[in-house]
């Protein structure tokens, strides 16, 4: 459907619509699709037309008592609010010095080569719970971006991915959430400000450990992975020092028993997670 922009002089505005031709992808892929620009009632200079991917970010609202002051421990848990907005990355300049003539129509192709660390919002044969991505796409009139498009978009798992995940699994933990939050990891390969969690809850294995979560920071020869478990009492929202990371080499990772390395992780570590 298309979405109405003002035109420079405030009427007469051009119209925009995005089609996707790649309606999933995987990190590291390719997104291919067309913009399809519409003139209006006046001639339209724009500066540059751009795509770019967006998700769903989290982010925690200050919680304030009677007093005024910040709630904190269990008593901050309790009354802690989130928001979320949507973050871009992986911005491609699609043209630049567009000019609509009064009507007119033009249809620009476009690829936009999909960043590693894009957050994954499908594994096995189904959405995860709590995830959206989109690609979003934004005309410069005058110096200024105005959002125009946005069109969500599948993200399967990279197959190492699936691995880890199913690895999770077999120790007993069972996904049941995923959200995108801002912060870097630091001792990782983490390039974007945003990081996905994906959250499973606990396993009768493990009796002290209520959820784990997991992070992936993927490169082209291999991926860092975090593991976390009953740490946090707010989001996540600074840059932090781990210990907790499972360097995966693909051309290798088939050797590796991956339920096991967890679980040697998981006991090496784990009195450090409670």
């Amino acid at each position: 459907m298309f979405k109405k922009l003002l035109a420079a002089v405030g009427f007469g505005g051009a119209e925009v619509d995005t089609v996707l031709h790649t309606p999933g992808v995987q990190p590291g892929g390719t997104v291919r699709g067309t913009v399809r620009l519409r003139g209006g009632e006046l001639q339209q200079p724009l500066d540059g037309v751009f795509v770019e991917f967006v998700a769903s970010v989290k982010h925690e609202i200050p919680s304030h008592g009677p007093d005024g002051d910040h709630y904190q421990g269990h008593d901050h848990d309790r009354h802690k609010r989130t928001r979320e907005t949507m973050i871009g990355f992986g911005r491609v300049d699609v043209q630049r010095g567009v000019v609509l003539q009064p009507g007119q129509v033009v249809e620009i192709p476009f690829e936009v080569p999909v960043p590693l660390e894009t957050p994954i919002t499908h594994y096995k044969h189904g959405p995860m719970p709590g995830m959206l991505v989109a690609v979003r796409t934004q005309l410069e009139i005058k110096g200024a971006f105005d959002a125009t498009d946005t069109d969500p978009i599948g993200v399967g798992a990279l197959p190492a991915q699936h691995v880890l995940l199913e690895a999770v699994e077999a120790l007993g933990f069972r996904l049941h959430h995923a959200d995108v939050e801002h912060g870097r990891f630091r001792g990782t390969r983490q390039q974007l400000p945003i990081h996905q969690e994906i959250e499973f809850s606990g396993s009768p294995r493990y009796r002290r450990i209520r959820e784990l979560r997991v992070s992936f920071f993927a490169g082209p020869d291999g991926m860092d992975v975090v593991l976390e478990a009953d740490r946090r009492q707010g989001l996540f929202t600074g840059d932090r020092d781990v210990k907790n990371v499972l360097h995966v080499d693909y051309a290798t990772m088939g050797q590796v028993d991956w339920s096991a390395e967890i679980h040697q992780q998981i006991e090496r570590t784990g009195t450090n997670w409670l």
